[in-house]
């Protein structure tokens, strides 16, 4: 069939009735190929990258660098187990770094998905807040280590500890459990000092209840009760003990 197209050009058309069905596989196997031959391109242009010529170790350097938290990626609530174990999953941005291609998909992943912080914060004079820094999805199942981080001057155990036990519950997967602890020591005597003991036998308990977990760090100026409390929750556990804070406040790094 002749058809008349643009500029007085004469087409040849031909219906799809007439076309050998062989000719379809065959155009088939060469845009399959074609695709293949862009994405081995594409993957060759990612590990051209100078960022791929180092080591792994040196790369895993510059990820948590990258990765580290600011306060604003910290959602702070009156409210936690309504914002992060509503019916609505709680997400927030993954790294831009994260979706440039799948190679770095793919190394940053157990970092991004399997890591979190929960902090708990003062707000003005009396306001404790709790904020879960997390990026993409937050999922408590697929969490190996979790960053607990208290800075407020004192305990306070009323404002967090019962939401610490609920993702406890849910995260049974943990591996490493790290608290940085900015309260100052309570004494024992007193009855502020038994409420305190109270509490802490409560947190001790929580923690003893992850079955899976290998390592527990500690930063902070604990009590001295505290390392022979953590090494008495169970023999599995590592116990590494830090004098230093984990969490450092802008001018103070």
């Amino acid at each position: 069939m002749l058809v008349q197209g643009p500029f007085n050009a004469t087409y040849i058309f031909v219906p799809s009735r007439y076309v050998c069905p062989r000719w379809r596989e065959v155009q088939s196997l060469h845009l399959n190929k074609l695709w293949m031959d862009v994405f081995t391109l594409l993957v060759d242009m990612q590990f051209q990258s100078p960022l791929f010529h180092l080591p792994r170790e040196v790369r895993d350097d510059i990820f948590d660098f990258y990765l580290a938290y600011d306060h604003i990626d910290f959602e702070d609530t009156l409210r936690p187990q309504l914002v992060y174990m509503g019916d609505v999953p709680y997400s927030r941005p993954l790294p831009a770094l994260m979706i440039t291609c799948k190679s770095l998909y793919q190394e940053l992943r157990p970092k991004v998905h399997g890591q979190a912080v929960l902090r708990v914060a003062v707000h003005g004079w009396n306001d404790r807040r709790i904020g879960f820094g997390v990026r993409g999805i937050l999922r408590f199942d697929r969490l190996e280590k979790l960053w607990l981080v208290v800075a407020t001057e004192h305990p306070n155990w009323n404002s967090w500890l019962l939401f610490f036990g609920e993702v406890i519950k849910r995260a049974r997967n943990l591996l490493a459990l790290a608290i940085d602890w900015n309260p100052r020591p309570v004494d024992s005597v007193g009855w502020v000092g038994r409420v305190n003991m109270k509490k802490e036998d409560e947190f001790f308990g929580i923690v003893a209840t992850l079955e899976k977990l290998q390592v527990i760090q500690v930063y902070g100026n604990i009590s001295s009760r505290w390392p022979s409390r953590l090494d008495a929750i169970t023999t599995r556990p590592y116990v590494v003990c830090h004098r230093f804070r984990w969490w450092r406040e802008p001018g103070l790094d």
